[in-house]
């Protein structure tokens, strides 16, 4: 018996949404992430909603930040506005995004292809380990793939219809615009969509969509004008953003860049990212993918180019540009849904002339080869999830990243209770100090040299700075000033780590008290005494490593 004739068209939908559900919800992961990003998206929601501007508060000069856009912390920040005051909470946003990205993309891929290919795409897309992976944490590389799909459909909707349905093009719109507020990679659709229109000679449209888009854009690029020497703009030419001392990339630089760029992510990132960094044959299903999309790419770009087909080199040149630290499955997400399209192509006129059974088996086979690996890494995704959640919720939300960071954390949750008013700290991981413990902090300088430590305490009224163990960069440059003008610290607290080693909280003490301090090299290491009480609270609280899930500097916005 025939069901309603709505769900007959949208079984398949419903399909791949619960698909996508499944896969987001059996491989999440509770625990917040370890790297700084998360925090300071956390940072800039906070700023958002408690005092109405887009800075890094957590920074002791709370400069207007101008590197991430705006969209995803505006996201986080309507979840705070709604109550939302834990890591999970927040983690929804890019969740959803996961299951709206799929789906669109389902919805994409079905009007320029068939429903069951279509199908195809959006389920390797749905369980593709660097989607599973991203889509349970703070960042916003999810919601930026499912307003770029959201995008190219609208857009595909509206050519469809010739141009006569002005709410398909005003949805492409605005989507574009989001996109582009979400990461600064957004770029490309930007450029992408706008040549379209002067492609189709649509001079009009061009010029609304581009006053709309162009006018916001051009005065997020005139802020960050000068204000972040982090911005994506002038890293872009540094050789290594992360050591700036290697130099500016020249343009045969730029060549060798995008060549050892594309060996990368065609050999090992986008293969991991679709079936996980344990699937056999990496290299082989990488570069066959690769060569097949392009293939499809170009069979689609004779027959006319669309938004799809200018969005997919320009954002592919994009990557193979970056600087080749930044390189990962992250940046590839993007075009993981028009790589399948484009290698699907390519595969049907390679069996087109074997007939609709000839196409069904190349279709099945193809989707077996990817899905097998890619499900067997979802698995095991899946169990470290439930494992992780189960430790986070008997030992707290960061016991999964290891004793190490947890003494990190624990120094910030001390901080916060125990240290006066405008206090500052310089630390390794400044971000996630701040939203631990509320207390302003910035990185300490990558110098062993002493005096450049204790200058840039100085500018930004910082008093304190945390040695840790998450690395070797504490003890190497805080240690360094530490050994060479010992007489310039003192202890406050100690916070335990593994094998005895953790956090260590020092005072920074002002130059013209370096002659009364006890403080001395020995042949055993160095000799700090402890602090005077004015570098705390008059009355010390014992702070344990929270098991709370929720955020500390959330816990503000609170009356």
């Amino acid at each position: 018996m025939k069901g309603p004739a709505w769900l007959q068209a949208r079984w398949p939908l419903v399909v791949v949404v619960a698909l996508s559900t499944v896969a987001v919800i059996g491989a999440f992961n509770p625990a917040p992430h370890s790297g700084g990003d998360n925090a300071g998206y956390v940072s800039l929601a906070y700023s958002l909603l408690a005092d109405g501007s887009y800075t890094d508060v957590y920074d002791p000069l709370g400069l207007p930040h101008s590197k991430y856009p705006p969209v995803f912390a505006g996201l986080l920040a309507v979840l705070m506005f709604l109550g939302a005051r834990s890591w999970v909470a927040l983690k929804s946003v890019a969740a959803l995004s996961t299951v709206v990205a799929v789906s669109v993309t389902y919805l994409w891929a079905r009007r320029r292809t068939t429903d069951w290919a279509g199908f195809g795409v959006a389920v390797v897309l749905a369980f593709s380990s660097a989607v599973v992976y991203y889509s349970h944490w703070i960042l916003s590389d999810l919601p930026f793939v499912a307003f770029t799909m959201i995008a190219l459909w609208s857009l595909e909707h509206w050519e469809f219809d010739e141009g006569r349905s002005r709410g398909w093009l005003a949805v492409g719109a605005l989507a574009t615009g989001l996109a582009y507020f979400t990461r600064s990679a957004g770029l490309p659709l930007l450029v992408s969509v706008l040549a379209w229109f002067a492609l189709r000679r649509r001079w009009r449209t061009l010029g609304v969509v581009g006053l709309a888009l162009g006018i916001p854009a051009l005065l997020w690029w005139a802020r960050g004008t000068g204000a972040d020497p982090g911005a994506y703009g002038s890293e872009f030419w540094l050789v290594d953003p992360y050591d700036p001392s290697l130099g500016r990339v020249g343009l045969v630089g730029l060549f060798a860049r995008a060549w050892h760029n594309l060996l990368g992510y065609a050999g090992t990132h986008v293969p991991a990212g679709i079936m996980g960094r344990g699937a056999p044959g990496l290299p082989v299903l990488g570069w066959g993918l690769v060569i097949l999309g392009v293939w499809g790419w170009a069979s689609r770009a004779r027959k006319g180019l669309g938004a799809s087909e200018l969005f997919f080199p320009m954002y592919a040149g994009l990557i193979l540009l970056w600087p080749e630290v930044w390189s990962g499955d992250r940046f590839a997400l993007p075009l993981f849904p028009l790589l399948f399209l484009y290698s699907w192509d390519a595969i049907a006129r390679l069996v087109e002339r074997w007939g609709r059974v000839g196409l069904g088996t190349a279709g099945a086979v193809t989707f077996l080869v990817v899905m097998v690996p890619s499900l067997l890494t979802w698995l095991g995704a899946a169990r470290e999830s439930s494992a992780c959640g189960a430790l986070t919720r008997s030992e707290g939300p960061f016991a999964c990243s290891g004793p190490r960071f947890v003494s990190f954390v624990h120094a910030a949750e001390w901080s916060g209770a125990n240290l006066p008013d405008g206090a500052a700290v310089l630390s390794r991981k400044p971000r996630t100090f701040f939203v631990m413990s509320g207390v302003p902090s910035r990185t300490f300088p990558f110098s062993e040299e002493s005096g450049v430590l204790l200058a840039e305490a100085e500018a930004v009224g910082a008093r304190y700075v945390l040695v840790d163990q998450l690395d070797n960069l504490a003890l190497r440059y805080v240690g360094s000033a530490v050994r060479a003008t010992p007489t310039a610290f003192c202890t406050i607290a100690g916070f335990a780590g593994p094998q005895g080693r953790g956090s260590q909280l020092l005072g920074i003490v002002p130059e013209s008290g370096w002659a009364e301090s006890e403080a001395a090299a020995t042949a055993d290491g160095v000799h700090l005494p402890p602090c005077d009480r004015t570098y705390v609270k008059s009355e010390v609280t014992e702070v344990d490593y929270s098991s709370s899930s929720r955020i500390p500097l959330l816990d503000r916005l609170d009356p």
